[in-house]
């Protein structure tokens, strides 16, 4: 379903998708909706959960001891009904588990909590190993915890695997250059109505999770009847068929070896790998502030839905605002100015974070006036740094990312980016918790992560300072390696060797 007829300029700006287009872009566009304000509620909910009744430190271990196994599993899983299901089948299976998942804890497990609480268990660990207090709670707490790990999963398969899996299948080449910008508008919408949502259900927790089983449900028979309609009129959604790509499947250790033969891919990682470290120790002092404010406004769950409200309104207004206006006169900069936008975001808004928090009883004047307390305001810069952060992430460090692979062989590009997606990609989102976990918290802290929160600190500025250098080296490497291979013409395989000794 080509079209060749070019558009005006401000067409092509507003919105570059031609009339007989709209069959295949509306119901997709509705399924990516319907699929991200899902991970933003759940993304809220489980936090906002876990804060509530086993403190921020039960996250993190969490992400460690539930999260990482459970995706490994729903893996292999995953990978074994894709021998005998085809794409609709994947589809339903999976977005039918999660909701039947969410609907038996909805109804079922969250009502019946304080019964099915394990107080005994937590209470002879507590005793005999406080230090591991959050792990202990979250084992304390077991029905939110399975909640919490089932939430993040749905980020994994139902956002990344099966909603790109279905629009790579259905969108040509000549569509997705127009497509893909404007899909990830229509899912920061989806976050900003659900931000709006959560602040309208205020304490009500459990209404919010409804509306994630209703949309769900709508979900289903959205993308049911546009497949049905792709079966029954194939003629209307030609596709050109896309190059096949060599898959490259790597194991932890394989990638790991690969990396370590290239030092430019090393780099790659260690930027995916910094990022990941960043925001999960960044973060881990944040929900600790907020825990903080939610006990010092007496449990008041108002205070979490508002502030957890306000992140998925404000990150999707800013990755909005910057797709439109920002993110490309940035990368027409050059890509060291673009990838160095990422780090310097995390570092300014971490300077105004913690540096408030440490000397914030000297503007108890300034909090005063605002009629808030100073711990009210270090949530507030926490806040901001997060959603800067993020849209960075989604809107200048992803893409400069992926170019990094672009004057690469093909065979280098491949396991390259497997190399860097199985080591750094895991390794990052893990590492930092796994920090906090097995030594910062327990051995620092006491098992509280507001205790260390001078040593997460030195961390952060650490990872910040590597991340920088990588930046700074790896466009030595990328400027070097464009260059021999677009001007003198050298083979794509004798170009990345140089690039590795330049």
């Amino acid at each position: 379903m080509e079209n060749n007829k070019e558009f005006g300029k401000i067409r092509s700006i507003i919105f570059p998708i031609y009339r007989e287009e709209l069959r295949k872009f509306i119901p997709l566009s509705l399924t990516f909706f319907f699929i991200s304000f899902n991970y933003a509620a759940l993304r809220n909910l489980k936090d906002m959960f876990l804060i509530e009744s086993a403190g921020s430190e039960a996250i993190y271990y969490l992400k460690v001891a539930g999260v990482l196994p459970t995706v490994i599993l729903f893996t292999i899983i995953y990978s074994k009904i894709t021998s005998f299901l085809g794409r609709d089948g994947r589809f339903n299976v999976v977005i039918i588990y999660f909701l039947s998942f969410f609907a038996i804890f909805l109804f079922f497990l969250l009502p019946s909590l304080e019964a099915l609480k394990l107080n005994a268990v937590a209470d002879y660990l507590n005793t005999r190993f406080s230090d591991f207090k959050g792990l202990w709670e979250a084992i304390r707490i077991w029905p939110l915890s399975l909640f919490y790990i089932n939430a993040e999963a749905w980020g994994t398969f139902a956002l990344s695997v099966l909603f790109w899996t279905f629009a790579n299948d259905i969108i040509s080449v000549g569509e997705s250059k127009r497509f893909y910008s404007f899909l990830a508008i229509g899912a920061n919408v989806g976050l900003i109505v659900a931000g709006f949502l959560l602040k309208m259900v205020g304490k009500h927790f459990n209404l919010m999770l409804g509306m994630v089983l209703v949309l769900g449900v709508i979900l289903l028979i959205v993308y049911n009847l546009f497949s049905r309609d792709i079966r029954k009129h194939p003629e209307l959604y030609q596709v050109v068929q896309k190059p096949k790509k060599k898959k490259v499947k790597l194991s932890f250790k394989e990638s790991f070896k690969f990396l370590m033969k290239s030092e430019y891919l090393g780099l790659v990682a260690i930027l995916v790998i910094s990022y990941g470290m960043v925001t999960s120790l960044f973060e881990s002092v944040w929900k600790s502030q907020i825990e903080k404010l939610f006990i010092e406004r007496g449990g008041d769950r108002g205070i979490l839905g508002e502030i957890y409200a306000n992140q998925s309104i404000f990150i999707g207004i800013t990755t909005t605002l910057l797709v439109l206006f920002l993110s490309a006169p940035i990368m027409r900069k050059g890509w060291r100015f673009a990838a160095l936008i990422t780090p310097i975001v995390a570092s300014i808004g971490g300077v105004l974070f913690f540096g408030f928090m440490i000397f914030g009883e000297y503007f108890k004047g300034i909090s005063a006036f605002f009629g808030v307390t100073p711990l009210f305001i270090i949530v507030i810069f926490g806040l901001i740094n997060v959603t800067f952060i993020k849209s960075a992430k989604y809107t200048l460090f992803d893409p400069t990312k992926e170019a990094t692979y672009i004057p690469l062989d093909e065979e280098s590009k491949i396991r390259g980016k497997a190399a860097v997606d199985g080591v750094g990609s895991r390794l990052g989102k893990s590492l930092g918790s796994f920090l906090l976990t097995t030594w910062v918290v327990p051995f620092l802290g006491g098992g509280k992560i507001d205790n260390v929160k001078q040593y997460i600190l030195v961390l952060i500025a650490l990872v910040l300072i590597g991340w920088i250098i990588a930046v700074k080296k790896l466009n030595v490497k990328f400027q070097a390696l464009t260059k021999k291979v677009e001007n003198e013409n050298e083979t794509p395989t004798n170009a990345v060797k140089q690039a590795e000794h330049v």
